[in-house]
């Protein structure tokens, strides 16, 4: 029986950290020593473009010879537009969606930065409320740019996403509107990403397992990228 899920995962929501670094500089006068110091505040900019590489789209796991891609009705049509959506899947079946997202990420931190991804809630079944689990659902991957191809598949390990344990606003599951993490001061103990440069490029797969146990529905998440400077 053939199940449809819907996987909306989310524009970019950068919440920028400032830091603050002060620097000594001695200054020489007639009465001694002077210590001047003055304030440096760390910036972010990301810019976050789903299907960024033509070909986009899930491929059911298989051995061999790869199907071609596929997409739901709210991704595309054309390369870096839309939301990463998986379109009709089969319950107990892993599809991998390449050349999900990619992020750049300007920072003017000479130390470069760290990128933190996490689901806002489960992922969550707007057909009949239910939700799965979604660190043991949906996972990420490291991809390319599209030159070399990406040559990743279902059976490619991925990386969990967690389901933060952050403030998230708007209170969710909220299919409308993005919804921002607000960490404090303590982020996840493991980032999706770190760079010791100041200007990076990153690029994700998503792999999605779903359970045999799945009911049948639409679902979705939104999955929030939060950049920091190290």
């Amino acid at each position: 029986m053939k199940r449809h899920f819907r996987d909306l995962m989310g524009v970019l929501i950068a919440a920028v950290a400032i830091a603050a670094a002060f620097a000594p500089s001695g200054v020489r006068a007639a009465s001694g020593n002077v210590t001047v110091k003055w304030q440096t505040q760390y910036l972010v900019s990301m810019s976050l473009t789903p299907n960024y590489y033509t070909g986009f789209g899930q491929v059911k796991a298989v051995f061999g010879t790869q199907p071609a891609p596929t997409h739901g009705p709210n991704a595309g049509p054309a390369v870096g537009q839309g939301d990463v959506d998986f379109g009709n899947l089969l319950a107990g079946i892993t599809y991998i969606y390449k050349y999900a997202t990619h992020l750049n990420v300007t920072t003017n931190d000479p130390s470069g930065f760290k990128v933190y991804g996490e689901g806002a809630a489960a992922f969550y079944n707007q057909t009949d409320s239910s939700s799965l689990p979604l660190n043991t659902t949906l996972f990420w991957l490291n991809s390319t740019s599209g030159s070399p191809a990406d040559s990743n598949t279902g059976f490619t390990p991925g990386q969990p996403f967690e389901q933060t344990g952050g403030v998230v606003a708007p209170a969710q599951p909220n299919y409308g509107t993005p919804p921002t993490i607000n960490y404090g001061v303590t982020y996840p103990s493991i980032p999706v990403a770190t760079s010791i440069t100041p200007t990076k490029d990153l690029y994700y797969d998503y792999v999605l397992k779903v359970p045999p146990t799945a009911t049948q529905g639409q679902y979705f998440v939104w999955i929030v990228y939060t950049v920091v400077p190290n």
